[in-house]
């Protein structure tokens, strides 16, 4: 049987289909004004954003926005990482397909992970090919490949990705994930890095300097009970995320520090669909102030 990470994957529907009934009655401006609200406590300022979720939120309300669609798709964004001349840090990836029926499993090694080019959703992770269930993984793969679509009001630009199925090489044995260290980039310098941590359990996060010293952003209740040793690359970690933000005004850039060596997770530019939930309303205010420094 494959183990399915989900990564919040629940949540984030429930919120796009009441994104998607708010944003089809009433427009997706009023859609991205109720959903800060109800998070702030307090009406968003598309118009002269300050905090880093207003700049987001408004920068998504432009068509613009789209053109982040080649970077956010995880097959197409490799061209982007082989030309900053870090195809180093490039994870394999062994095909990419339409439908998950084209798959040719017995090509594949004896262990990998299945997930969406266009981020809609649960990964599929197979640590024993012998003993995976390949209609079950099929449809399931079917069904994720298709889940973009609850993106359309959150996060538009994954829905102009062509969906592919990519199936990539796994880090570690599948049973412990490792941590992701995500650096949240304004004008090409690190403002924070973002830990996810316990991700076995249903994750959880904290925020810390470049240095690894913390920073009050995160909300308690998504804390770790006690924060991440520092990565054996730290430095190498900040250096590639800076070359990889330098192109854009904000970027998430994530990365692994596995064993020895760091890999390319994926770029985002519209962390949390925006709204940042595990940062405090002093967080994404200072965030927001970066902007301008």
């Amino acid at each position: 049987m494959p183990i399915v990470e989900d990564k919040g994957n629940w949540r984030s529907q429930l919120n796009s289909k009441l994104a998607d009934i708010i944003a089809n009655v009433l427009g997706q401006r009023i859609n991205y004004t109720i959903r800060y609200y109800s998070h702030r406590h307090r009406l968003p300022n598309f118009k002269h954003p300050k905090d880093l979720s207003e700049r987001i939120l408004s920068a998504m309300l432009s068509k613009d926005f789209l053109k982040y669609a080649d970077y956010t798709d995880k097959v197409k964004v490799h061209d982007y990482i082989k030309a900053k001349g870090l195809e180093d840090i490039l994870l394999k990836q062994y095909g990419a397909w339409e439908d998950a029926h084209q798959i040719r499993f017995d090509e594949l090694p004896d262990r990998f992970i299945l997930k969406a080019n266009n981020g809609s959703g649960g990964h599929v992770i197979c640590t024993e090919r012998s003993k995976l269930n390949i209609p079950e993984t099929v449809d399931m793969m079917n069904v994720i490949l298709k889940d973009a679509n609850h993106l359309r009001n959150t996060e538009p630009h994954y829905c102009v990705i062509k969906p592919m199925i990519l199936a990539e090489e796994l880090l570690g044995d599948g049973k412990v994930l490792p941590v992701d260290y995500k650096f949240h980039c304004i004008k090409g310098k690190i403002a924070d890095a973002f830990i996810v941590c316990e991700r076995e359990n249903g994750a959880k996060y904290c925020t810390l300097d470049k240095n690894w010293n913390p920073l009050p952003y995160t909300l308690p209740e998504y804390q770790p009970k006690q924060i991440p040793p520092k990565p054996e690359h730290l430095e190498e970690l900040v250096r590639i995320s800076e070359i990889l933000s330098a192109d854009f005004e904000f970027v998430r850039v994530d990365l692994y520090d596995f064993e020895g060596n760091v890999y390319f997770g994926e770029l985002t530019f519209s962390p949390w669909g925006g709204i940042m939930n595990s940062y405090s309303n002093e967080g994404i205010k200072i965030l927001g102030k970066k902007f301008n420094e």
